[in-house]
């Protein structure tokens, strides 16, 4: 018991003295580490533009998904689209996607949701919803039509349309 006890004291005390070496952060630490995160906030932000997303996700979907139309002006369309950065043209930008898909491209669920997904896309006013429509279209677009690398792309692609969600 004596033991114990002599052995818990050592450890306890060995842990104080840990305790008091802990250097704590001064006021220009705490300065630099906010400008770090804001610098940080600024460039997720930034980097997370809805016109961008849609043309990742458009570039991430296989040809065999398209309409041959579509197909002839994809290019020309992620181009544009990458510069798109408002409500409106994002949404006008998501239409054209999805009337460029193959109604076989998209999976059995999509008949539930098409009409309001149409509504809700048509009716978009601002990036939050759009980045809602988008996600609910690339939620219903059949794996298959996927390339391969989407996989990867995906979760950035998601995290950065959640970040717009918000």
């Amino acid at each position: 018991m004596k033991t114990t006890s002599l052995l818990i004291c050592f450890v306890l005390f060995a842990f104080g003295i840990q305790a008091q070496n802990i250097k704590l952060p001064t006021n220009t630490d705490v300065k630099k580490a906010e400008q770090s995160a804001t610098t940080e906030v600024g460039k997720t932000t930034s980097q997370a533009n809805i016109g961008n997303l849609i043309g990742q996700l458009t570039n991430g979907i296989s040809d065999n998904a398209f309409t041959d139309s579509f197909k002839k002006n994809k290019t020309a369309f992620v181009s544009k689209v990458n510069n798109v950065s408002d409500a409106a043209g994002a949404s006008s930008a998501l239409q054209t996607l999805q009337g460029g898909l193959l109604p076989t491209a998209m999976d059995a669920g999509w008949g539930k949701v098409k009409d309001k997904w149409v509504k809700d896309a048509k009716t978009a006013n601002t990036v939050k919803t759009v980045a809602g429509v988008a996600g609910t279209l690339e939620s219903n677009i059949s794996g298959k039509y996927f390339k391969g690398s989407w996989a990867t792309a995906r979760p950035a692609w998601e995290a950065a349309l959640s970040a717009l969600a918000k």
